[in-house]
């Protein structure tokens, strides 16, 4: 059986795409496919491969992979060709990506432990990636509405310095899981098509359903606000960072720097990426994105980040 790790990242319509999967389970099974999601594999399977900190549960990692092989197992016996595991938190939290002001840190080491239960099995890993401005405010946005305090310069500054990008992240998965075949595609190409991504990482083209939906996304401005004010964050001089009325807290200096390390990745994954990865934008998806035209998700309308790779 072949199996497809889908690791994210966040925050790059990932939660849209499980949702579509999900939705679409009668139709993957006619085409030998199987899905497992967050809801599966955060109610137990997984246990024991991460935790609240992202270290494996003393004594427990064994285990949970044994658990993982018998699922993988049976599923394998029923029939089930290629299985698409999707989880983006094996990459790390979203929490520990603010704690730490890195970009998934140690990410090699802990995706090797969730792809260690697939032992016997073809393993791809997938991951989308998203242009720095708009992947870390809508980490923070996320963090705003669980918790999180507003965003201030010294955190800004952190997130723009600081040294990893992802084909960092990229790198360190192949170095963890040497020989392991990694597919890369962008959010700005992307995340409107996830018919069209799921037909690239699967080879079968399948009437999806819930294509249409929208899920989880980074709340419009006035939602935030409100949310701030009711917990006490917005009083006095305290205010929403805002560019033509959406959060955004990077000044427009800092969002061309972020913008210009997301090209550098560009052209290095449009290069070859080394021999670490492929590269899966499809042609049209990489004119939409120049264009601004098809069907880009609401929230992307100014992600920018529109210049071309390769």
């Amino acid at each position: 059986m072949e199996i497809l790790l889908h690791l994210g990242a966040h925050r790059t319509a990932t939660t849209t795409l499980q949702h579509m999967l999900g939705q679409s389970h009668v139709g993957l099974q006619g085409a030998g496919l199987g899905y497992w999601g967050p809801k599966r594999l955060r109610a137990g399977l997984f246990d024991g491969l991460y935790s609240a900190n992202d270290t494996p549960l003393l004594g427990k990692s064994g285990r949970a992979q044994k658990r993982v092989r018998l699922q993988a197992r049976k599923a394998a016996d029923h029939g089930t060709a290629l299985l698409f595991v999707s989880e983006e938190n094996m990459l790390g939290t979203m929490r520990r990506l603010l704690t730490q002001t890195r970009l998934y840190d140690g990410a090699g080491a802990r995706v090797a432990r969730f792809a260690a239960g697939f032992e016997g099995h073809g393993v791809t890993l997938g991951i989308s990636i998203r242009c720095y401005d708009a992947f870390w405010t809508s980490v923070i946005g996320w963090r705003l509405r669980h918790g999180g305090m507003l965003p201030d310069g010294a955190l800004c500054e952190r997130l723009i310095t600081q040294p990893r990008r992802w084909r960092h992240v990229i790198a360190d998965l192949a170095q963890a899981m040497p020989g392991i075949a990694i597919r890369v595609w962008t959010h700005e190409a992307m995340a409107g098509r996830p018919d069209q991504l799921i037909t690239q990482l699967t080879g079968v083209r399948l009437a999806m359903r819930g294509q249409d939906a929208w899920c989880n996304p980074t709340p419009h401005a006035a939602r935030l606000i409100a949310e701030c004010r009711d917990r006490g964050l917005l009083d006095g001089a305290a205010a929403l960072p805002l560019r033509a009325g959406r959060f955004m807290p990077f000044s427009t200096h800092q969002r061309a720097i972020l913008r210009a390390q997301y090209q550098e990745d560009l052209d290095w994954l449009a290069a070859g990426a080394g021999g670490l990865a492929t590269y899966i934008d499809t042609a049209g998806a990489k004119t939409q994105r120049l264009t601004g035209q098809g069907r880009g998700r609401p929230d992307d309308q100014d992600d920018g980040c529109l210049a071309q790779a390769g």
